[in-house]
């Protein structure tokens, strides 16, 4: 029994005649015939009583006729099911960020990832450190991207290598001003640095996060600090700058989010810690295949 021969055999009930099932079915009458009879043959019983004009389906052929019915709906289910897994597979990949790495780095990585895992969509929350921490820690995200510091003990992480550094360089803090807030900027001083003690009666323009290690770092030389705006965010603190209001401390890896040639930058030559960026995961959490090749990508 063929899946074909129970096509034609319901077409013949369908029709109860078989020289008009075999116009319907495009094929000619003999071979028609032919594969009624192997069927009955197979089966053993008619399944169909016959005259002149009409065929009569018996108790046997009624049976056939549901079950056969019943096998080809399920075939053509089954076939669906199967091209559906095949060509419309859905996954997606739920990360949180800091803005910094959403606007430099995620479009490249998502870009290359979707050439591979096309059926991969992705949904993107953006925050600072601690709410990105705060997605992680409840399985809001399936991963995060944060920069140091943070407390490490609760997450799995690596580093990150941001392309905008050379190999082998680590992210740093910068200055960035317009050029009247440098000493001597006017007079031929081209340096790329600037020491603490230089930031002295400076108005300073910092995010939150970084304010005890501006604080530790000026009192160790001797000074406060004048800290003229403190935000939670490092586009202000680029915006304040590029209005002249004072002088931004940022991550060098930031900073460069807005490149302004009125700006100077200059790298601040102490080093209270390395302003890392870390991709991070929960690790009670379980991760999918796909969000595995992603960060296996990086």
């Amino acid at each position: 029994m063929t899946l074909k021969q129970l096509e034609y055999f319901l077409e013949i009930a369908r029709l109860g005649n078989v020289t008009r099932a075999a116009q319907s079915l495009n094929i000619s009458q003999p071979p028609l015939s032919l594969q009624l009879k192997s069927l009955e043959d197979e089966l053993g019983t008619p399944l169909f009583r016959r005259d002149k004009r009409h065929l009569e389906i018996t108790p046997a052929g009624k049976l056939l006729q549901e079950r056969a019915q019943a096998i080809l709906a399920l075939l053509d289910e089954t076939t669906g099911d199967i091209h559906a897994l095949s060509t419309e597979k859905q996954i997606t990949l739920r990360i949180a960020t800091i803005g910094s790495v959403n606007n430099r780095l995620l479009p490249n990585l998502i870009s290359r990832f979707s050439r591979d895992y096309f059926y991969v969509n992705f949904r993107i929350i953006e925050g600072r450190t601690e709410h990105v921490l705060e997605h992680v820690t409840t399985g809001n995200v399936d991963f995060g991207f944060v920069r140091e510091p943070f407390n490490m003990s609760h997450f799995r992480s690596v580093l990150i290598h941001d392309p905008a550094l050379t190999p082998g360089q680590s992210d740093h803090f910068v200055a960035i001003a317009q050029p009247q807030f440098y000493d001597a900027y006017y007079e031929g001083d081209s340096r790329n640095t600037i020491d603490i003690d230089e930031l002295k009666d400076k108005p300073l323009i910092i995010h939150q996060r970084y304010r005890e290690m501006l604080l530790g770092a000026c009192r160790k030389r001797g000074f406060n600090p004048y800290i003229i705006c403190e935000n939670d965010e490092i586009h202000s603190s680029l915006s304040w700058a590029r209005a002249g209001i004072g002088i931004a401390i940022a991550p060098y890896t930031s900073a460069i989010l807005s490149i302004d040639p009125g700006l100077v930058i200059r790298r601040l030559t102490f080093t209270a810690f390395i302003p890392w960026v870390r991709l991070v995961w929960n690790p009670f959490c379980q991760l999918s295949n796909e969000a595995l090749a992603f960060m296996n990508m990086i």
